[in-house]
């Protein structure tokens, strides 16, 4: 049975070893973070060669897409352990909406099966299979996206935010490659598919911009290198080719293997720097529950011989201003004056820290708050006019535009609007 806390000495090490706990709570999360970025590179291959094969009949990629079912059944066995292990440890109190996730992608893996015996008996349209397949992988990011949400370490938030933005903004890679795919094997663009490639570009570029934001210096001369690769150039000159098709042009479906080719040089890119992202984390979390136990090492001994100082006792509370301490008014009994002054020293230098920490947070989790804005706006358009969730998408991305605001002002606005015509 634990001891029960008397002293001041006693909650600063209780608050301590919290902290610790908390980081390692962080861990377990970021070791989720590492097993969803690998299952959903696996999806994405796996929706990549789903579609060639159903777009050419089943004539392509064949055994590629019964290889890369092996490997995506690896990545899911690897994501259940890793919630197997969050199961066992979850203390955050704010772990409802992460929970929730959760299940959601459960039940998508459980429907994965019969999505694949579609694809194999050519059941389903190459359409269809990406926007299935593309739900997955959305409630998977959203996996991500709550992890980061309630981590309390502004440095690790940092790293979330980064490394959510940039999976995300390779998401619409994946499916700007689906997409391109199918024009390209059918040999035409229509407008409606054409909208799609260049909003899913555009879509690509926010995302990038918000990860070299928040990324930290190697990570984004990565990237930085990667925009300017040859893979990058020869994706830029084939999109042009999409933005300039014409209905009467016709275009040769064997330029479908070259896209491929190119968008998946490029995502392959994409996953190497995501592999780094994943392992920076982990880095940091290692490095910041090393630190953390060695500042609990630290106090614990501090103390320890502070309180065996052998001196006359003259000090009152240890919270008591230094002018207090040294004249000697409101002298406590029993009071040593150095262990006093230590704890004081301990207990404002954590109040500092915890005021840093907090600053830096709230600046750490605007990019969060930014997005959790437009999502609500975006549900609130779905709602009222009965659209789509990408019309809604457009709906405030052209409002920005029009009025020359970011997209969360114009989010901000819908909400405001919404609520004064609900109350009234």
């Amino acid at each position: 049975m634990p001891q029960p806390l008397n002293t001041s000495e006693d909650f600063l090490l209780a608050a301590k070893h919290a902290e610790i706990a908390a980081l390692q709570q962080l861990q377990i999360n970021c070791t989720l973070v590492t097993r969803v970025t690998e299952l959903i590179h696996e999806l994405q291959r796996e929706r990549g060669l789903s579609n060639t094969y159903l777009v050419s009949d089943g004539q392509r990629f064949s055994q590629q897409r019964d290889d890369e079912l092996k490997a995506t059944g690896i990545a899911e066995v690897r994501f259940r352990d890793a919630l197997t292990e969050l199961n066992q440890s979850l203390q955050f109190p704010d772990s409802a909406r992460l929970l929730s996730s959760i299940a959601f992608v459960i039940q998508c893996l459980e429907g994965l099966p019969a999505l694949r015996q579609q694809v194999t008996a050519r059941k389903i349209s190459a359409k269809d299979n990406t926007l299935l397949f593309s739900r997955l992988i959305s409630g998977l990011l959203t996996v991500v996206f709550e992890a980061a949400d309630i981590a309390d370490d502004p440095e690790v938030t940092r790293a979330l935010v980064a490394l959510f933005n940039f999976l995300q903004g390779k998401e619409y890679a994946g499916q700007e490659r689906a997409m391109g795919l199918i024009g390209f094997t059918q040999g035409n663009f229509p407008n409606e598919l054409q909208e799609k490639v260049r909003e899913l570009k555009d879509a690509q570029a926010r995302c990038f911009d918000i990860y070299t934001e928040f990324s930290t210096t190697i990570p984004k001369a990565r990237w930085r290198q990667l925009e300017s690769s040859e893979a990058t150039t020869e994706l830029d000159r084939l999109r042009r080719m999409i933005e300039r098709y014409r209905s009467e042009d016709s275009l040769p479906t064997s330029i479908s293997e070259v896209w491929y080719e190119v968008a998946t040089r490029r995502i392959d890119e994409m996953q190497s720097i995501e592999l780094d992202l994943t392992a920076d984390l982990t880095s940091l979390c290692d490095e910041k529950i090393q630190i953390a136990e060695e500042d609990l090492r630290l106090h614990r001994e501090h103390l320890k011989e502070l309180a065996a100082v052998n001196e006359p006792p003259e000090s009152p509370l240890a919270l008591l201003p230094d002018g207090m301490l040294d004249s000697g008014r409101g002298i406590t009994p029993g009071v040593n004056v150095k262990l006093a002054r230590s704890i004081s020293d301990l207990v404002q230098g954590q109040a500092e820290r915890l005021q840093r920490i907090s600053s830096e947070l709230a600046e750490a989790r605007q990019a969060l708050d930014e997005r959790k804005l437009i999502d609500k706006a975006k549900g609130l358009l779905i709602q009222s006019k009965g659209i789509s969730e990408d019309e809604a998408y457009r709906h405030l991305r052209q409002a920005a535009m029009d009025s020359n605001k970011r997209m969360v002002e114009v989010a901000v606005n819908v909400i405001s609007v919404a609520g004064m015509l609900s109350s009234g």
